[in-house]
């Protein structure tokens, strides 16, 4: 299921507002925000919905009906003082914010549905993290990489696409400064999720010679 049909949006946006998204899918989830717009903007309009929420006013009760639900409430009653009856009342009030607040997001406690948003971790010999990789909307690469590298004089990691039994498509220049960069794909590239991530360090040359085999590789994921 593709990340623009507006129910899955709506779905893991939401279980990210509430909070109810967590471990591993929550930290995907965050990955793929500065990839999609889409994406970001429906957690914006989530968040302004839960705020508005909380600091909605509950409209007081008809004088009859409190008397009634505190009759209910304290069949024989003690003396209590207005203040007492008005700290029920922000309990209710409370207790509306949190009801509404499910009312709003329907089967929020079933798994939502797979969803194809492609993204890819490259990590190191020692299973740290180098670099994350996520297909945006736009069909761009956006990379990032966690902490600055050093990399030896005149060679830069390159990042290409393999596939099937044909040589790798150089898809661009990692970042190596801690920092992120957006690598647009080559023109004509289809399906650019089914392939293997090769890494590669090589010479800065105008046309680097395809590899044999990589320095580092991974597959694609999706959330």
């Amino acid at each position: 299921m593709n990340i623009h049909q507006s129910p899955l949006r709506d779905h893991l946006a939401a279980e990210y507002v509430l909070g109810t998204l967590r471990g591993g899918a929550r930290r995907r989830f965050e990955q793929l925000l500065p990839a999609h717009p889409s994406l970001r903007q429906t957690v914006t309009d989530w968040e302004r919905r839960i705020n508005r929420l909380a600091t909605a006013s509950p409209s007081a009760p008809p004088p009859a009906i409190w008397r009634e639900l505190e009759r209910r409430l304290f069949p024989a009653p003690p003396r209590r003082s207005w203040w007492d009856s008005l700290a029920l009342w922000r309990g209710l009030a409370i207790t509306s914010v949190l009801v509404a607040a499910i009312a709003l997001t329907p089967q929020l406690a079933t798994s939502p549905p797979e969803a194809n948003l492609p993204f890819a971790t490259i990590r190191g010999k020692q299973r740290e993290v180098l670099w994350m990789v996520t297909l945006a909307d736009d069909g761009r690469l956006h990379v990032s990489n966690p902490r600055a590298m050093a990399m030896p004089p005149e060679q830069r990691c390159l990042l290409w696409l393999k596939t099937g039994d044909t040589p790798p498509v150089m898809l661009g220049v990692l970042p190596d400064d801690g920092g992120v960069r957006t690598l647009a794909m080559p023109a004509g590239m289809g399906q650019p999720a089914r392939g293997e991530l090769w890494v590669t360090m090589q010479p800065m040359v105008p046309n680097p010679q395809p590899p044999t085999q990589p320095l580092y590789q991974t597959r694609w994921q999706t959330l």
